[in-house]
């Protein structure tokens, strides 16, 4: 919690997975009130926002690991500021749409919408295993719980205090907005951010997936084992045959020629 990276993103995922859990509540009565139609109509409008979440999500994800893979670690983050901020101009654009509007209109800005809104939450969890891979678990759980802290922000705050039709969304998408922006201030020591690169050298940190907290990476090199000479053992001197007695290996007679030497000693 003392990462102020870990707040910012629980703040941008409340802006968009945050967003979909609001929209879920409140799509199919704003069509049904402010249009002024059908109940199966208005639900039928306001599926096709949770449709999207069939590939968009996914969608979201591949488009943050291509710019990674072009870019480096900055196209992450300029993938996350993108669709943060696509998805507020296109509910500014939902906002917008009033009674003289035919209901393709607000149709075509709810579709364009949700697909930036389930693609910002792909592209959060690509950034998700940068802020501190020690601590993944515990992060990847505090960003999930920001997606519900930011749907009770949003209805509590635009939704249920605006009696005004189309201005919770329009306040709504400022919100958003706000949040998009704030990706500029993303800065790793051994990544980067959005306009500047790292000040740690290479050796020091990479822009590898698997890279540590202080990007230092564990090796382990076991050495090689060391014969009794080398390790300083003082090797022990043959035994002369002669030495053998004879009443210990006279049992041994028919045993292989080539093992009675070796079995008499042992013995």
């Amino acid at each position: 919690l003392k990462d102020a990276r870990v707040w910012l993103m629980m703040f941008q995922y409340g802006a968009c997975f945050g967003t979909e859990l609001v929209m879920n509540n409140q799509l199919a009565t704003h069509f049904r009130t402010y249009f002024q139609m059908r109940a199966q109509d208005a639900a039928a409008l306001a599926a096709a926002f949770g449709l999207m979440n069939i590939f968009a999500r996914s969608l979201g994800g591949l488009a943050s690991d291509k710019m990674f893979a072009k870019f480096g670690f900055r196209g992450r983050l300029w993938a996350q500021f993108l669709v943060l901020f696509l998805e507020a101009i296109f509910l500014f654009a939902f906002g917008c749409v009033t009674h003289a509007h035919s209901w393709y209109i607000a149709l075509a800005a709810v579709v364009f919408f949700s697909l930036f809104v389930q693609m910002a939450e792909g592209t959060s969890y690509g950034i998700v295993p940068f802020i501190n891979p020690k601590q993944l678990a515990v992060v990847s759980a505090l960003v999930a719980a920001g997606g519900n802290l930011g749907a009770v922000i949003v209805g509590a705050n635009f939704y249920d205090r605006v009696g005004d039709g189309l201005w919770p969304f329009r306040l709504h998408a400022a919100y958003v907005l706000l949040w998009a922006l704030a990706t500029f201030s993303y800065y790793w020591p051994e990544h980067g951010g959005m306009f500047f690169g790292p000040w740690k050298s290479k050796d020091a940190g990479s822009d590898k997936d698997t890279a540590s907290e202080d990007g230092q990476e564990d090796t382990y090199s076991p050495k090689p084992p060391q014969s009794p000479a080398k390790a300083g053992a003082p090797a022990e001197p043959p035994i002369a045959p002669e030495e053998i007695p004879e009443e210990l290996c006279a049992e041994e007679a028919s045993a292989d020629p080539s093992q009675v030497f070796h079995r008499c000693v042992s013995a």
